[in-house]
């Protein structure tokens, strides 16, 4: 295992935190984006950790998902309640400081 300084392990420390603060927030629009009617496609927001084999590294990343059958018309602007769809917009909400 290689040495990693004191800056280097405070460096990744904040990157992690940023990510996770990032997903939540995410995560977070996603779901108050997401068209009520009956509550299933806000229900069906999951997060999975899935191990990743990018480079060798063997870290886990963080999977958002939504198996709900219709979520893909709901994204499409289906829905009056979110005629933009759910991602894009949730996406353009997290990046903003």
């Amino acid at each position: 295992m290689a040495f990693k300084s004191k800056t280097t392990r405070k460096l990744e420390s904040e990157i992690s935190h940023g990510l996770d603060k990032y997903q939540q927030q995410l995560m977070l629009n996603l779901v108050r984006g997401t068209p009520i009617d009956t509550g299933n496609a806000q229900k069906g927001w999951k997060e999975t950790a899935e191990m990743s084999k990018v480079l060798g590294t063997g870290t886990s990343k963080i999977v958002i998902r939504n198996d709900v059958e219709y979520i893909q018309r709901l994204d499409d602007g289906y829905s009056r309640q979110a005629p933009k769809g759910i991602v894009q917009p949730a996406l353009q909400r997290t990046r903003k400081p």
